[in-house]
């Protein structure tokens, strides 16, 4: 026989001979292959090494057209011997192709990536949280916020969710795996620095202030900024009007225990007083509902003091009932 015989010659005469279509000579090589294997080793011998993974099915059709060749020049079988050696090649034959294969798939099927556990972090009301990632990252969550985060990051990117509220992001410098902080459709990107995220809901804005290093904002794939440090992007969810502007210090008020009251409505003061104070604020008449307030006040004080000075501000009154404020 041809001692250049392909695979697919060989996996073809195999099959040739259980069907009945070889030829007198092929059929008598393959048998005498078959008696030579016997000397060399069964099937389980063969495939006794798992550490070859795919290249056993190469190894098994190699054992064969080694066998094949210098057999077919020993002498013959006896014709009475035949059948039983025709039944008995073909068995093995059979559950060689058959394990072979099987033994292929199960050591190259795509392996499954590993379900990445999600973590969630809250912040009570009237409380900060502080969370620390795997990567060294520390992410300091300011009352009533919501992070998402993975047990564990990718090899080419980490990424978090701010879901509500604000925090600030101290990011460990990694610089070939970027972090991204996502937080209703805005994106932050940093490879290591210091900022500041506002997203609470009760607002339709979003802030971000840089303290350290560099961050990219964008909103889906359109870029609204690169920041530097004292440098902060308000972006307007509703109208999607952009404001870029210097502010005087890289400090976080929120994170020293200061609220500051920007010229926020009626609506947002009654979220920060909840978030801060657990106190529900409503309105008496309309005249309250349209007003603003700007002022900076201590998550220490007292809720009386807190209202004596929002009312000075739009000479207001107000009442309070267990945790029930009423302004009018």
């Amino acid at each position: 026989m041809n001692p250049n015989r392909t695979e697919e010659q060989l996996k073809e005469l195999l099959g040739k001979y259980l069907d009945g279509t070889a030829t007198h000579l092929e059929s008598k090589q393959v048998e005498e292959w078959f008696e030579a294997m016997g000397n060399r080793g069964t099937p389980d011998d063969i495939f006794s090494s798992p550490g070859e993974e795919g290249e056993e099915y190469n190894r098994v059709l190699s054992n064969i057209h080694s066998a094949i060749t210098p057999v077919a020049q020993q002498s013959s079988f006896q014709k009475r011997r035949f059948t039983a050696l025709r039944l008995k090649v073909a068995s093995v034959a059979a559950m060689l192709l058959v394990v072979a294969g099987a033994f292929y798939y199960l050591h190259n099927k795509p392996v499954q990536p590993e379900a990445v556990r999600i973590n969630t972090a809250i912040a009570e009301a009237g409380k900060m949280k502080l969370v620390e990632l795997a990567d060294g990252t520390k992410i300091w969550l300011n009352s009533t916020s919501k992070l998402s985060y993975p047990e564990h990051f990718s090899e080419k990117v980490r990424e978090v969710t701010l879901l509500e509220g604000e925090a600030f992001f101290d990011i460990a410098h990694e610089a070939k795996r970027p972090f991204i902080v996502h937080s209703k459709g805005i994106n932050t990107q940093v490879l290591g620095t210091s900022f500041n995220v506002n997203a609470y809901s009760y607002s339709n804005k979003i802030e971000v202030t840089v303290s350290t290093g560099k961050v990219a904002v964008s909103v889906g794939s359109g870029l609204l900024g690169y920041l530097t440090p004292k440098e902060q992007i308000k972006y307007n969810l509703l109208t999607g009007k952009i404001l870029k502007q210097n502010v005087a210090s890289t400090q976080t008020p929120w994170m020293n225990g200061d609220i500051v009251l920007d010229y926020v409505d009626f609506e947002s003061l009654k979220a920060i007083l909840f978030n801060n104070f657990n106190y529900h604020l409503k309105s008496k008449g309309t005249k309250v509902i349209n007003l603003h307030f700007s002022a900076t006040i201590k998550k220490t004080d007292s809720i009386a003091n807190v209202m004596k000075l929002l009312s000075s501000i739009n000479n207001t009154g107000y009442t309070l009932h267990n945790n029930e404020i009423t302004m009018y």
